[in-house]
């Protein structure tokens, strides 16, 4: 699949406003190598915020849609900019733009592909397309998500396992001079959640 595919394609009026309203997003990934473990990640950067009337804004999870540890947390002057860099074999993008309680939503699973030449190459796959999703502020507050409906008018659903996910990157687009991440966490939180859930499992 193409790669500009497995990204949202925007007109050009709504990306001169964005950048014209300082809000900065970065959508692509990367491969990197790793030398010492001799192979190939992925290298994605959170970023995004918005102003009152709107967003954009991306974040990085596992495949399963669970919360990464970010590998540098980046502190700017500037506001709506890049937030923390994640680095992983495998990740599933959540990107989402909106304008005032329009959303537009995709997903997408990226991994290294077979080596090629110097590098592989990215390989993408479009997991979601949401067009024209609609969230009210009451909602917002609340920590929903947007419905996104078919052209034929169904409801069409998030997946289960990436409910959370589009809910973190919905309060991160919605996020007016946003300077944290949404998605993206700390590494001591991941051993912290993961310690809760053996102390449980040892307790049943």
């Amino acid at each position: 699949m193409p790669k500009e595919l497995a990204r949202l394609t925007l007109p050009k009026v709504v990306i001169k406003r964005l950048e014209s309203s300082g809000v900065y997003c970065q959508t692509w990934v990367t491969v990197e190598r790793q030398v010492r473990l001799d192979r190939w990640v992925l290298r994605g950067v959170e970023s995004g915020g918005s102003i009152r009337e709107f967003g954009r804004y991306i974040s990085f999870f596992s495949p399963g849609g669970d919360r990464l540890p970010w590998l540098q947390r980046l502190d700017r002057i500037g506001v709506n900019g890049v937030h923390a860099v994640v680095v992983a074999p495998e990740l599933v993008s959540v990107e989402m733009a909106r304008i005032g309680q329009t959303y537009q939503l995709l997903i997408a699973r990226h991994c290294v592909g077979p080596l090629s030449g110097r590098k592989p190459a990215v390989e993408s796959t479009i997991v979601f397309r949401g067009v024209d999703g609609q969230l009210p502020d009451d909602l917002l507050k609340q920590g929903l998500t947007p419905e996104f409906f078919t052209r034929a008018g169904e409801v069409k659903p998030i997946a289960n396992g990436l409910v959370n996910a589009v809910a973190a990157v919905t309060a991160g687009v919605s996020c007016v001079n946003c300077r944290h991440c949404h998605g993206l966490i700390e590494k001591a939180a991941v051993i912290e959640a993961s310690e809760a859930v053996d102390a449980v499992a040892v307790a049943t």
